[in-house]
């Protein structure tokens, strides 16, 4: 192979090797790199499990999918859907406050907190 076309194929690979990079790095911070949401489970919320199925049809067992509407520390809404399974945790009691990590795409953890530990730009919206 020439030295010319041999820096071409160089460089071209180096180019596709960072758009694969970059590419990477957006969608794994899209989809696992969560920021901070408050929430607070609506007083009127039914605890009832229910059924759930997964995309295809097929039954996956007990649980509760929970649509809430969430707060940054700043105080910016943002509606989440919690899905509970009870195979792996509990549904939380209405009226309990909540803890959320939530990247762009989905919620990579929560939990249950304490009113104290909210921030107050997020505590003011919820209540």
């Amino acid at each position: 192979m020439k030295k010319p076309v041999l820096w071409i194929v160089i460089l071209l690979a180096a180019a596709l090797i960072i758009a694969v990079a970059v590419w990477g790095k957006q969608y794994y911070e899209n989809r696992y790199v969560g920021s901070d949401y408050y929430a607070m489970v609506p007083h009127d919320f039914d605890a009832t499990p229910e059924m759930m199925y997964s995309d295809s049809g097929a039954e996956v067992g007990l649980g509760k999918t929970i649509e809430l509407t969430a707060y940054s520390p700043l105080g910016e809404a943002r509606t989440i859907s919690i899905i509970v399974r009870l195979d792996r945790e509990s549904i939380p009691k209405p009226g309990a406050y909540l803890y959320i990590s939530a990247s762009k795409q989905l919620v990579v953890r929560w939990r249950v907190t304490d009113e104290g530990s909210i921030p107050e730009g997020a505590l003011n919206m919820i209540k």
